[in-house]
């Protein structure tokens, strides 16, 4: 299959740059360039609106050669920022489960399974739709147990087809496929049939089954490591009550200016924000026992109603990718480890560590790893509504 053609940026980016290569070398005079080409785009470098993306997906792009065309984004990209969008009005579970559909896609490069991509691009999109609709109509309960009722088949059957896949299964993954060809046959754009049918045919196992969760569950003292792209969810069990005592804490290169920040919904539905930053000369530093100094950036929270909130870090510009952790630690002791990172780039300066729904088992907690250009964007991303801006980076307290 031929290439699209270049764009006239590309080809003119493409003449010019043996000439800039031949002027400034290579060693400290090329990184230098480079580096400020990635901080001070120009007519010949396109601005990519990065909202929503992960954190390793710009990292990708971040390092391919001037002139090099990305990688599209994943599968369910799409349908994956419309759900957190709507995070605020979807049931909880809904969005839990529709996110489990999600973690089932490729990465960013990889090749789809055509009937996962289906599920992600078509059948999860629709569902959603017939849910707002029947919402609009005024059938708001009747709706939700029919969201459900999908949301589950249709993660038991991407389920099937990621065990299917990894097996090499030809036939299993033909009667998945089928199976959904069937259950979706009257699938019309914009308004989905949830009315009842008959039980499926094919064998599919229940989505609590022990040996096909996805969800952890950490134990007093326990530790949790959460990859965001492979098992990123883990579930804090109720101590008491409705509170929670959580402590943060986010490890850093000494010297790293960067602030750390949580945006909370209450049961009441109204936003709460909290927030500190560290100093760039007068940070703690932490002793390792190792040679690179390192600093904590901590960050109690003492959560008393909350419905959802999410955990985020933005950081000062100027810098190559900055790899740390977020250890979230519970009051009974155990504790969850998030690898992420902060892009220190103009237009993606925040990245959303974590999102976490109170439940009635527990919180759970997903590493998201996702950056944004500022704070209201990152709202936004997620379906935080009901605030007040002073400016994208301010709220109104």
């Amino acid at each position: 299959m031929p290439k699209p053609p270049a764009s006239p940026g590309r080809r003119l980016q493409g003449a010019v740059e043996p000439a800039i290569a031949k002027a400034v070398g290579t060693g400290r005079r090329r990184t230098a360039a480079d580096r400020a080409g990635r901080l001070l785009p120009g007519r010949m470098r396109a601005l990519t609106d990065f909202s929503g993306w992960k954190v390793g997906e710009f990292a990708q792009y971040a390092a391919l050669p001037a002139g090099s065309l990305a990688a599209g984004r994943p599968p369910g990209a799409e349908v994956n920022a419309r759900v957190n969008a709507l995070s605020g009005s979807l049931p909880a579970e809904a969005v839990l489960l529709s996110r489990a559909i999600t973690d089932t896609a490729p990465l960013a490069g990889e090749d789809g399974n055509p009937t996962l991509t289906d599920v992600l691009e078509r059948y999860l999109p629709e569902s959603i739709s017939a849910y707002e609709v029947s919402t609009r109509r005024g059938r708001k309960d009747s709706a939700e147990g029919l969201l459900m009722t999908q949301l589950r088949l249709l993660h038991t059957v991407a389920l099937n087809v990621e065990q299917a896949e990894a097996e090499h299964n030809e036939r299993d993954l033909q009667i998945q496929d089928r199976f959904l060809r069937e259950r979706f046959a009257n699938l019309t754009p914009g308004e989905l049939d949830l009315s009842d049918r008959n039980a499926p045919t094919p064998a599919v196992r229940a989505i609590d089954a022990p040996a096909r969760g996805r969800t952890k569950s950490v134990a007093p003292d326990a530790r949790a490591f959460l990859d965001p792209d492979n098992h990123p969810v883990v579930l804090f069990k109720r101590a008491s009550g409705g509170t929670w005592d959580l402590g943060l804490r986010l490890a850093l290169p000494k010297g790293h200016a960067t602030v750390l920040g949580m945006v909370e919904e209450t049961t009441a539905g109204a936003t709460l924000f909290a927030h500190k930053a560290n100093r760039r000369l007068f940070g703690t530093r932490r002793a390792t026992g190792f040679k690179a100094p390192q600093s904590d950036l901590t960050l109690p929270l003492k959560l008393l109603a909350p419905k959802r909130f999410f955990i985020y870090a933005q950081s000062e510009l100027g810098r190559e990718i900055t790899e740390t952790v977020l250890f979230l630690r519970a009051e009974n002791g155990s504790q969850a480890e998030l690898p992420t990172g902060l892009t220190n780039h103009p237009r993606a300066a925040l990245t959303v560590i974590a999102t976490a729904y109170d439940t009635p088992d527990g919180l759970v907690v997903r590493n998201e790893s996702v950056v944004f250009p500022d704070l209201r964007t990152a709202c936004e991303g997620f379906g935080y509504g009901n605030i007040t801006w002073l400016d994208r980076h301010t709220p109104i307290v």
